[in-house]
């Protein structure tokens, strides 16, 4: 799945809010749709005054990973580059190098409302996929016989394959400085190919440089392939598992003949509660004495479910969060109101209100209908867990996911961290409402977080996600067989 379509998805489930996420909006003009049109440098240049002057007033990112006089810079450097009619793709493309500078994953573009892709949107497809690790790449599947699954990239195109991670990472927010986001978008969800088409704009042919068993040699490859190439057989990572019955959406599997579970925590929904209830029972009634806990590509969702879930595995009465703060009073006052989705702003003032100033910030309240966020929370009243916990995280752990991470690592003594660096920061994220700003002059919507939610954690390391106690790295052969060396490094630490 493209990170395009798939990211279309999320932004109900990214945001840590007080009630479902609406579809309606500001009413905006649609922009006629066709092969020729172009957006003019004069509305490209006003909106991004605009998406600027917003974010200085009251973006909760502005400052706290790149100063302003650097977010200045990048700023004057995106508008300058601006000297020509573009299209809303590439206008976009344009304005992320400079947006990924603020360093919140909450922070993206999107399309006009009404956008739709024509023949001239199409982008060519390589013929192979790539799995990206500290600015290196190797092939994954491959269409081409030419290739072999764990050859190194070198260059394409006779550009280095680090300038091309480099300008495929500009392509999509993410939180600090953390890197497996990155290479989890540019792996898994086409942005190295991203890059190859809107940064450079190859169609192919490919000229490759490419690193193999045998030595590097150069090869050039076409966009078609060849589809009939058969992939080596998926390993069963599961096989001498029994998958539980009655768990809906979150699957539940015992290890046979063993006091061993494994459980996925997918994005935090509202009918999970329930789930969890059976979860626990089931775990509890098999005498599980370990518990594989997996929260890879969690992207969040409520937090209030994640309070749930962290109600079965922490110490005693736990927290979730620290602080929720804003830079001004109210954000539901503030000088882009007309640009915001009035529906988001309705649903910020039903389950928040404004506190006092502390400090710099202004701190958030809640209100009742939220429920409680603050302050001690119980634990589950039956079935709570208490024996060993291998928590498998990755670069997709985000959100309200990243700060439940964060609380369970303090808050219970007998978690282990299997995996990657979460790309949710430790210290805690933007959200609470993640609104949509609509720009005036090109309609191009930015996802713009109000908010900042300190996450509840012990010493975090600045502007990095929660970094697992055992790091595991995947092979290409790993990613093409859907091997899962997580799960094997979770069950080498189990000793009964």
């Amino acid at each position: 799945m493209n990170l395009k379509n798939l990211f279309l998805l999320l932004p109900c489930v990214l945001v840590i809010t007080v009630t479902a996420c609406y579809q309606n909006g500001p009413k905006v003009i649609a922009i006629p749709n066709t092969a020729v049109h172009k957006l003019t440098v004069k509305n490209m240049q006003a909106d991004m005054g605009v998406l600027w002057a917003a974010i200085k007033e009251m973006h909760p990112a502005y400052g706290i990973y790149t100063p302003p006089d650097s977010l200045q810079v990048a700023y004057n450097q995106a508008y300058s580059a601006i000297n020509r009619p573009l299209s809303e793709t590439e206008f976009i493309s344009s304005v992320y190098p400079f947006l990924c500078r603020l360093k919140c994953g909450h922070t993206q573009l999107r399309h006009s409302e009404g956008y739709k892709k024509t023949a001239a949107d199409k982008e060519p497809r390589l013929p192979f996929e790539v799995l990206v690790r500290d600015h290196r790449a190797w092939i994954t599947t491959h269409q081409n016989e030419l290739l072999n699954t764990g050859d190194e990239v070198l260059s394409i195109n006779n550009i280095p394959v680090t300038q091309i991670i480099n300008h495929g990472a500009d392509l999509y927010c993410a939180d600090g400085d953390g890197q497996t986001f990155k290479e989890l978008f540019l792996s898994e969800y086409d942005g190295f190919e991203d890059a190859c088409y809107k940064y450079y704009r190859w169609k192919g042919p490919y000229h490759l440089n490419i690193k193999t068993q045998a030595g590097v040699k150069n090869l050039v490859l076409d966009t078609a392939g060849n589809p009939s190439i058969t992939p080596p057989k998926p390993v069963d990572n599961f096989a001498g598992w029994t998958e539980a019955k009655n768990t809906g959406n979150l699957p539940l599997l015992f290890l046979k003949n063993k006091s061993t579970a494994y459980f996925k925590a997918t994005t935090f929904r509202y009918g999970d509660t329930t789930l969890y209830q059976e979860v626990f029972k089931q775990i509890h009634q098999q005498g599980t004495k370990n518990l594989v806990l997996d929260l890879r590509h969690n992207t969040g969702g409520d937090i209030r479910i994640a309070m749930q879930l962290l109600a079965y595995l922490a110490d005693g009465p736990f927290h979730i969060v620290k602080e929720i703060k804003s830079r001004i009073p109210d954000p539901s006052v503030n000088s882009f109101e007309k640009y915001f989705d009035t529906t988001r702003t309705a649903s910020f003032k039903s389950g928040f209100e404004p506190g006092n100033k502390a400090g710099s910030w202004y701190h958030i309240g809640v209100k009742p209908v939220f429920g409680k966020l603050y302050g001690a929370l119980p634990l589950a009243k039956a079935n709570h867990y208490s024996g060993n916990l291998l928590v498998l995280i990755d670069g997709a752990t985000f959100s309200s996911a990243a700060l439940f991470t964060a609380a369970l690592k303090s808050q219970c003594k007998n978690a282990t961290f299997i995996g990657r660096e979460t790309a949710g920061a430790e210290e805690g994220c933007n959200g609470g409402t993640l609104q949509h700003l609509t720009l005036p002059n090109t309609h191009i919507i930015v996802e713009f977080p109000w908010m900042r939610l300190d996450a509840f954690t012990k010493n975090p390391v600045h502007a990095r996600g929660i970094i697992p106690k055992y790091t595991v790295l995947y092979t290409p052969l790993d990613v093409v067989t859907k091997n899962d060396p997580d799960l094997v490094k979770a069950l080498s630490l189990i000793t009964n």
